[in-house]
């Protein structure tokens, strides 16, 4: 006992090197008691008793009933002063009517019928110098108090600018310094938790308990005045947040020796569950027996853990994490200095050191999860460079395959369209050239025949040439070829030729490998009505339609007004080849001929990928040898 009382003087010391107390001013050592009634002078032969300060007195916890107290204190001056002076209160917890030499100078509110006050800021009262006289002063506190612990320390009487500069440090230390811990730990609270929802992590979560319990004691000393009912409850407050903190504080300590699973925690859990039990079970009358028994033990538990994570970490060999071992042995003797001013073991009762070492705590738990935070991040900007240089590679190397994937696909496509074009030539030109030669040989055809052969083998390697020149995909622009090519033909026959494309796009693109087996064709059908129609007109209508949802379909018309076709004609092989063609792109033809009426040849194409440009201007037409067809369609049906 006379160690931890040494100790305690040592830390008492080291406190009031911080708070400095002004020269020149008085402090009072000692106050007389006696009671009153509230709110009542005491009277003049009371019975007083004296006491050496810092005073300390209780009540019966829970006493509902305030009493009535009087505390006077004398002060001696050489000489009335001539400028104003103050009497400085460091710590009266129960506040009161001041009165100086029988004049009151201020009034703190004290215990009434409603409110129960715990007054832990301190209080300045001026005093008008006129009521000081030369020698004996009298200073007279009347208060009222209720059950619990309560005391009075810290008096000092002196100059009112001096006194000043010591009221605002201590209330610096007892009211501002509890609101800066707990707004640090407010906003620790709530950094820490959406952390911990973002990433369930036990350290994280630890931090925000911890910081959440912090926040709940800062409150209870800052709360000074409450109804009479909910004392208690502020009491219980301060219960659960002192035994929460110790043993999210001991939790920390078991991490970091190792000892990570749930029987770990069970024991201080259980001991810090016991003070709120047993407030609550008595009814708040076990308020002084849980300071002095309990609170002790909660430091205790601290103090335990932290033995045990030295222990652990020295016999592993492993690294100590100074940081965090440091605050917490600091937070521990701040506890047991606090402890001591509660039990007056200590001169001075006015400053407790939880207050700035509390938050010190905090922010040594949070400096490894920063830490860890901003080195995770270092690494993720770091594979963020990693992966974005990657990326760079893998889009060249990307680039270049698809270069030379481009460069493979247009060879392979030019010989596709090359093979493609010598194999139509070969099955149409060259077997046309083959069978015309052979005839000449045999002597089987007149020289007008060998013109006509040679005219036609030459309008079919033009029209391969066209469906080449023209990009291999562009329908209209070949067709137009094919008009230009055989318009001077029908003209010499006495035919007229009526191109109807109304309604048809600027351009026509589809699979390159339907178009020259499309221009074959139209070509045929133009070749068989100018040899045998003996028709007056020809019409060739372009159309596309579309139907719903459905692909737009393209439809090419041939029409003559001639004789008509024969019904042996119709299974010609001319037909079986254009039919033949329109089958391996997909397309159908029909045929539909009335005799001495003309006859019309349709050639349907489904336009699954095609591009169109702006749509022509309509053309009309000149004859409409349609509608000859479908009279006499209509007529023999």
């Amino acid at each position: 006992m006379a160690t931890l009382r040494a100790l305690l003087l040592a830390l008492a010391a080291a406190a009031a090197l911080i708070i400095s107390f002004p020269a020149s001013a008085t402090t009072l050592r000692s106050v007389e008691w006696t009671l009153t009634e509230i709110g009542a002078a005491p009277a003049d032969d009371a019975q007083w008793q004296a006491y050496d300060l810092p005073l300390r007195w209780s009540a019966r916890p829970g006493e509902e009933t305030p009493r009535g107290l009087a505390l006077r204190l004398r002060a001696t001056l050489e000489a009335p002063p001539s400028v104003a002076w103050a009497v400085l209160l460091s710590y009266a917890s129960t506040g009161g009517r001041v009165s100086v030499n029988g004049r009151m100078v201020g009034e703190i509110r004290a215990d009434d019928a409603r409110t129960h006050v715990r007054w832990r800021r301190p209080h300045l009262l001026a005093i008008d110098p006129a009521l000081l006289v030369a020698g004996e002063n009298s200073i007279l506190l009347q208060t009222a108090y209720r059950g619990g612990v309560h005391g009075l320390a810290g008096v000092e009487i002196g100059p009112l600018a001096e006194l000043s500069r010591d009221y605002e440090l201590r209330y610096f230390a007892s009211t501002i310094l509890p609101w800066i811990g707990g707004t640090l730990a407010a906003c620790f609270t709530l950094l820490f938790t959406l952390l911990w929802l973002r990433r369930h992590d036990p350290t994280i979560a630890l931090v925000a308990l911890a910081s959440a319990f912090w926040v709940l004691r800062s409150a209870y000393f800052l709360i000074e005045t409450v109804p009479v009912a909910a004392a208690m409850w502020l009491d219980l407050l301060f219960y659960v947040a002192s035994g929460g903190f110790a043993v999210v504080m001991t939790l920390v300590l078991l991490r970091l020796a190792g000892r990570t699973g749930a029987r770990a925690a069970w024991l201080p859990v259980l001991y810090a569950a016991i003070g709120p039990a047993l407030l609550l079970v008595t009814g708040g009358q076990a308020t002084s027996h849980l300071d002095r028994l309990w609170l002790p033990g909660l430091i205790g538990v601290v103090a335990i853990g932290l033995l045990y994570a030295l222990l652990s970490r020295v016999r592993k060999h492993e690294s100590l994490q100074i940081v965090v071992i440091t605050a917490i042995t600091v937070a521990i003797a701040a506890a047991v200095y606090d402890y001591g001013v509660a039990q007056g073991w200590l001169p001075e009762a006015t400053v407790l050191a939880l207050h700035w070492a509390g938050p010190l705590l905090l922010a040594a738990l949070a400096t490894p999860v920063v830490d860890r935070f901003v080195r995770v991040l270092r690494e993720a900007e770091g594979a963020r460079n990693d992966l974005e240089s990657r990326v760079r590679e893998r889009e060249q190397m990307l680039k270049r395959n698809y270069e030379r994937l481009r460069e493979g696909e247009r060879i392979q496509a030019t010989a596709a369209e090359r093979q493609r074009i010598m194999q139509d030539m070969h099955d149409g030109l060259g077997t046309q050239l083959v069978s015309s030669l052979m005839l000449v040989e045999r002597g089987a055809l007149t020289q007008a025949q060998v013109a006509q052969v040679l005219r036609e083998s030459i309008d079919d390697m033009r029209l391969a040439i066209d469906a080449l020149a023209q990009g291999s995909s562009d329908l209209l622009a070949s067709l137009g070829n094919l008009r230009y090519r055989m318009e001077p033909r029908f003209r010499a026959a006495g035919i007229e030729l009526i191109w109807d494309a109304r309604d048809m796009p600027e351009e026509l693109n589809i699979n390159p490998d339907a178009v020259l087996p499309i221009l074959r064709i139209v070509q045929e059908s133009l070749t068989n009505a100018l040899k045998h129609s003996g028709a007056r007109a020809v019409s060739v209508a372009l159309q596309v339609t579309q139907t719903g949802e459905e692909a737009p379909l393209l439809q090419i018309r041939v029409t003559d007004n001639g004789k008509g076709i024969a019904g042996e004609r119709v299974g010609g092989r001319g037909l079986m080849n254009m039919r033949s063609r329109a089958n391996k792109i997909g397309g159908t033809l029909t045929l539909e001929s009335v005799p001495g009426a003309g006859t019309r040849v349709k050639f349907t194409y489904q336009l699954t990928e095609y591009h169109t440009g702006l749509t022509r201007s309509p053309t009309q037409l000149g004859l409409n040898t349609e509608a000859i067809i479908e009279r006499f369609r209509e007529g023999n049906g």
